[in-house]
């Protein structure tokens, strides 16, 4: 085999590459927009709430001593 005829199948091999991997990533993203849109066909429609859980935001001071006295322990260390 000479160099030219080992040039002309690497040169095949990387189309036959590239071809296929053209095609395994087309074929995936079809197959994710098919599922995508089969998804949404069929999904119930989100209703939102209205009335939002109040909950209070406060911290309670035995977690702020807590804390404190972890961070004060830690840095003493």
């Amino acid at each position: 085999m000479n160099i030219s005829d080992l040039l002309s199948q690497g040169v095949d091999l990387m189309i036959l590459g590239m071809g296929m991997v053209f095609f395994i990533l087309g074929l995936l993203v079809f197959i994710i927009w098919s599922v995508s849109f089969v998804m949404m066909k069929y999904e119930p429609e989100v209703i939102p709430h209205s009335a939002k859980n109040p909950r209070s935001t406060a911290i309670d001071k035995d977690v702020i001593a807590a804390i404190s006295i972890a961070v004060q322990r830690f840095r003493s260390n």
